[in-house]
């Protein structure tokens, strides 16, 4: 199996595709944008973790500070039968969330919820269900935050049901209909008080997407995670940060990569944190001594991270690459040529 990529001149957005084998990483993502002056823009995003086989919601904030997380929605397309059916009912059943940022529950919408109820099933749920996960009822510290750096929100475990995993778009037919049939509105919204202070209102960073057209979603294009080669590799020597949207899809949970290999002049080290804490990364010889720190142990935020580095003057040879966190060890084996 491979990953599945469309990419239409009416549809220009980036879906998260399953199937029984997927090779790869993807994600999708919108924007809103609050049309209210005062208020930020969030982008919404999924990835997919194939090493874990796992499915992860973030918000992207646009502006560093730091935030308290009041209140969220994240709604999620997924196909019919993605989870299994609940006992005694053809109705999917709940994704199993992980939470990572805030507390978050799902609401499953699906036909057999309607016909259930005595309710005419839905066109427009035929062959997919929406999973209405909200974040309750406690707000939660996220602390500070980096423009454009993605915070994880929850995860939830992928399966081997192919189709398309995606964000609910604003205003498109399954959102309307389950508002018109039912009283529920799917949507995306979050709440955020920035900074994290006293009197400073809730709302000063919000995004809601609802039917009245208070977000715009606007659409990326598809990247084939697949071709992404050295050119989309960090830049800036001698400093650490978190990784690109590429980057983020091509790197699996608790991870160390380390390009390239065979290295002469230089490193970059990609690598996953998924415990807050301190970690540290050195470059050791086969007897295990220290021959250079390429991160000095520091406090990491979860997230991914590069690191460009120049390599010390050293004999040509095996080395290993050490990342130590709060999770345990990882190591890659490093050549040296010169």
């Amino acid at each position: 199996m491979k990953i599945t990529t469309r990419l239409t001149a009416a549809l220009r957005q980036i879906s998260l595709v399953l199937g029984s084998g997927l090779l790869g990483a993807t994600a999708a993502l919108a924007q809103c944008a609050q049309k209210n002056g005062k208020d930020q823009s969030v982008d919404f995003r999924l990835t997919y973790d194939k090493a874990n086989q796992r499915i992860t919601a973030w918000y992207v904030p646009s502006i560093s500070s730091t935030h308290r997380l009041v209140t969220g929605q994240f709604s999620i397309v997924t196909p019919d039968g993605f989870t299994a059916p609940e006992t005694g009912s053809g109705q999917d059943s709940k994704l199993e969330i992980t939470n990572i940022n805030g507390s978050w529950q799902d609401f499953v919408f699906d036909n057999d919820l309607f016909t259930s109820k005595a309710m005419s099933p839905l066109a427009s749920l035929e062959g997919i269900v929406v999973h209405q996960v909200g974040m309750a009822p406690q707000a939660t510290d996220i602390g500070a935050v980096t423009a454009g750096q993605p915070v994880p929100l929850f995860s939830f475990p992928s399966t081997a049901k192919e189709g398309t995993v995606r964000i609910v778009d604003t205003g498109e037919k399954v959102q309307k209909e389950i508002l018109s049939k039912f009283g529920g509105n799917i949507s995306n919204e979050i709440s955020i008080q920035s900074p994290v202070k006293a009197f400073v209102r809730a709302e000063q960073l919000y995004c809601k997407n609802d039917l009245q057209k208070k977000i715009d979603f606007k659409k990326t294009v598809l990247v084939d995670p697949t071709a992404v080669g050295a050119s989309k590799s960090p830049t800036d020597a001698q400093t650490i940060g978190m990784t690109n949207a590429n980057d983020l899809d091509l790197l699996g949970a608790e991870s160390l990569v380390v390009t390239p290999n065979p290295a002469t002049v230089e490193l970059v080290v990609r690598y996953q944190l998924l415990a807050a804490g301190n970690a540290g990364i050195d470059l050791v010889d086969e007897q295990g001594r220290t021959v250079q720190t390429i991160v000095a142990r520091k406090h990491h935020n979860i997230g991914k991270y590069y690191l460009k580095v120049t390599l010390q003057d050293m004999a040509a040879g095996m080395y290993f690459c050490a990342l130590k966190g709060e999770e345990g060890q990882k190591t890659v084996k490093v050549m040296i040529a010169k």
